[in-house]
């Protein structure tokens, strides 16, 4: 340790006390397994404690602990928690089913500490505790946006590597906690909100699905609540309850997130990507995309930071 708090490394290098390379953060996919194949070890770091994103793609997800396989928590289909697990702690899903999609990232608390103070309202229900079980942060099932949809395709797709493939992981995973959290003090701040009825709650999932594999279709609510079997009344009031937004507001930022998407990851055109995203006119669609972002979609390449892998082992490397 040098008198600037520098550690020195085996290898004679200083590493500042703020940058920690080691940060413990790992992400699983898990799509269309069985029960048996999905079974997995949440937490396999020596620490007694571990934490846990999980998001619940497609069916619901078992928060699974102890020999005997005891269900603690129960993560419906389209909804995600953080949840702090004892080592030992397995997720499932709630049914042997081929329809099946599930995301767990693991954090440790040194890494989660670092951004989730012990003083925030999150902590409350574990701080000082001993954990003997999987304990949910909030007892309210937070909903997947297309936002955090994004977010998870990106981790899951991305082309880089090494030292840059975990720089990218972190950096996400810290996107994704912030949504996490946001919408965790938004439920704490709001008024409790009625528990939707399953079936209801699988119709807003169907009209969902609708509204995101018709997205070049002008689709009206009368029309939308008539393929489900609801009215328009029910439609506006069970969706806003399932995904906290409109219908139109859902789908508004469902095309441009997925917009932006496009255009960070890939070659397409603005023209191409505002027609995939159901607009007649690119000027419309440059609008709404500044609309919703604060910049035109021709400035994205600038407002994000690319990684180039082979400029990236260069440069930390050198």
């Amino acid at each position: 340790m040098t008198e600037k708090g520098e550690q020195l490394t085996v290898k004679g290098e200083f590493v500042s006390p703020g940058f920690q390379p080691e940060m413990h953060v790992n992400a699983t996919f898990v799509k269309n397994a069985d029960a048996t194949a999905v079974l997995s070890q949440v937490s396999e770091t020596q620490n007694l404690l571990d934490y846990v994103m999980v998001f619940a793609i497609k069916g619901d997800v078992r928060c699974i602990y102890n020999r005997d396989e005891t269900t603690f928590i129960t993560i419906n289909n389209q909804e995600h928690n953080l949840i702090a697990v004892p080592k030992g702690t397995k997720l499932a899903p709630y049914e042997n089913t081929e329809a099946y999609e599930m995301v767990s990232i693991n954090l440790s608390a040194s890494f989660l500490s670092r951004y989730l103070p012990e003083a925030h309202p999150a902590f409350n229900r574990i701080k000082n505790a001993k954990i003997t079980k999987p304990i949910l942060f909030t007892e309210r099932q937070l909903y997947i946006t297309p936002e955090i949809s994004v977010i998870l395709n990106s981790i899951e797709n991305s082309g880089h590597t090494g030292f840059c493939k975990r720089l990218f992981l972190e950096s996400k995973v810290i996107e994704l906690l912030v949504l996490q959290l946001s919408q965790f003090e938004l439920s704490e701040s709001s008024e409790q909100q009625s528990k939707l009825k399953k079936d209801d709650l699988d119709k807003m999932h169907e009209v969902k699905e609708i509204l995101i594999t018709n997205v070049n279709s002008q689709l009206s609510l009368r029309t939308l609540a008539h393929m489900v079997g609801t009215n328009e009344f029910n439609l506006k009031k069970n969706f806003k309850s399932a995904f906290g937004t409109t219908v139109y507001g859902y789908l508004n930022q469902y095309k441009m997130e997925k917009a932006k998407a496009m255009l960070v990851e890939g070659d397409s055109k603005i023209s191409e990507v505002s027609v995939k995203m159901g607009y007649k006119h690119a000027t419309h669609f440059t609008s709404a995309f500044k609309k919703y972002f604060g910049y035109l979609p021709t400035k994205i390449k600038m407002s994000f930071l690319l990684f180039d892998p082979e400029f990236c082992v260069l440069f930390f490397t050198a």
